[in-house]
């Protein structure tokens, strides 16, 4: 009996918490601009977008109520640190967006918490079709929780290899002779290195990381669909954490530390050290075809898909996540939401819907999409892109886990990794102390009444 009355006095700590954090972003964030259409009905969109971006979110906004005459969309920016709890703030207290951007790891949490509305119940036939029968499998699932939609994808996110051609020339390399192997790209890395008179970096050729993405190269992964469950202690997942670590071993952990804190990792306007010549090749996001076309449009590089290990490897993986459309089930306009999710998804007219993604430089619902003039004209000037359409394709090509617990799960993965590329523990040392971890928590959850 005391631990049930501990777990709900911590579960009323949370909400308490999340409910200061949302209040507090009120009085913070700048309410909407006056209306441009005040005659029609309003629907309140909230995005994680700022600067440019917003800018970009803005226009796509407009076109859309500029393509009818019903419904206006007034688009809001939240800030991503805060955009959960101003989202639970808005649904407990019965003041939600009607439609919101979330990032799909979030929705298998909020759909479990009863947040989201199955979109299927505001699908046409049609559109029941276009999203079930003829999207990308992985975009599909990425949306799914249970059996249910409650996400459909504004702009799915996948990572490639990004290559300095110039880089590859100077170090005696043909790119059209890229690796077929993970193990080929690291033998590439360490030809890219450069370093001053006392031995510290100043060009990273390549660094081998991300371990949640990468294991799909070399097999399961982190959740096995087949069994619908997670698996951790695979052999897989043990043979790419190894090779992560030989290979930042060599490099040197304290080098590649020191050099990579002094670089803008996280610029998506042209300070991007890819761009500015600091990386040789790097695992990095489709939205940076985008970014280099605007902030460096004469650099030679190629997009390639992280080849498999020699042994026992997955080509053409990837892990889908990024942008996906959700909807309260407490907003007050669904229908006028949903419609706005037809228009920048794929579900009524193409040509637009291929418009809203190459503004931002996006993957989109379905094939259907890319087969648009609108789409294939904007692959003609920014061929890199095409890898990742291959890769998203691939019938290898994953959704995230869709467990309610994703947050704790990837902060779990990312410290597994951390600890054994420090060399603080053994890479089996390391999943084993994440598996530990993860049935840890699931017993809390348990406790605390939550159905994983």
């Amino acid at each position: 009996m005391a631990d049930k009355t501990l777990g709900k006095t911590i579960a009323r700590v949370i909400l308490v918490a999340i409910l200061v954090v949302g209040l507090g972003w009120m009085f913070l964030t700048p309410t909407p601009k006056d209306r441009k259409y005040p005659d029609r009905i309003p629907v309140r969109f909230w995005h994680r977008w700022g600067g440019e971006w917003a800018e970009v979110v803005a226009r796509i906004a407009e076109r859309y109520n500029q393509s009818q005459t019903k419904y206006e969309v007034i688009p809001l920016s939240v800030p991503g640190a805060t955009a959960d709890a101003k989202f639970m703030t808005g649904v407990i207290g019965g003041d939600p967006p009607d439609v919101m951007s979330m990032w799909n790891g979030a929705i298998p949490n909020m759909a479990a918490s009863n947040l989201l509305t199955p979109l299927e119940t505001l699908m046409s036939p049609a559109d029941k079709k276009r999203f079930f029968e003829e999207s990308y499998p992985v975009i599909r699932d990425s949306g799914m929780f249970r059996g249910k939609a409650y996400g459909v994808t504004i702009g799915s996110d996948l990572s490639a290899l990004y290559v300095n051609v110039d880089h590859l020339k100077e170090a005696g390399l043909d790119v059209e002779n890229f690796p077929k192997t993970i193990e080929g790209v690291i033998e590439w890395g360490e030809k890219l290195h450069r370093y001053d008179k006392q031995g510290n970096l100043r060009r990273l050729g390549f660094s081998m990381g991300y371990l949640d993405f990468i294991s799909h190269s070399y097999g399961t992964g982190f959740y096995d669909r087949k069994a619908e469950k997670l698996s951790i202690l695979n052999p897989d997942n043990l043979r790419t954490l190894t090779a992560i670590t030989e290979q930042r071993k060599r490099v040197g952990y304290d080098k590649v530390v020191r050099f990579v804190s002094g670089l803008n990792t996280g610029s998506d306007t042209g300070g991007w050290p890819f761009i500015s010549g600091d990386l040789s090749i790097t695992i990095d996001g489709q939205w940076r075809v985008e970014e280099i076309r605007k902030y460096a449009p004469k650099m030679d590089y190629r997009v390639i898909p992280i080849p498999p290990p020699k042994e026992r490897g997955t080509p053409l993986s990837g892990t889908v996540s990024g942008n996906f459309m959700i909807i309260p089930t407490s907003a007050r306009q669904k229908e006028g939401a949903w419609d706005f999710i037809r228009f920048w998804s794929g579900f009524g007219d193409l040509e637009a819907s291929a418009q809203c993604y190459n503004d931002g430089g996006w993957l989109p619902l379905t094939p259907k999409v890319v087969e648009t003039k609108t789409f294939e004209a904007w692959l003609n000037e920014n061929p890199q892109f095409r890898a990742f359409i291959s890769i998203l394709g691939s019938p290898t090509c994953r959704p995230m886990p869709p467990v309610p617990y994703l947050h704790f799960l990837n902060d779990q993965i990312g410290r597994a990794e951390d600890r054994a590329v420090r060399g603080t523990v053994t890479p089996e040392e390391a999943l084993n102390e994440l598996e530990r971890n993860v049935k840890e928590e699931l017993r809390k959850r348990k406790e605390l009444g939550y159905r994983d």
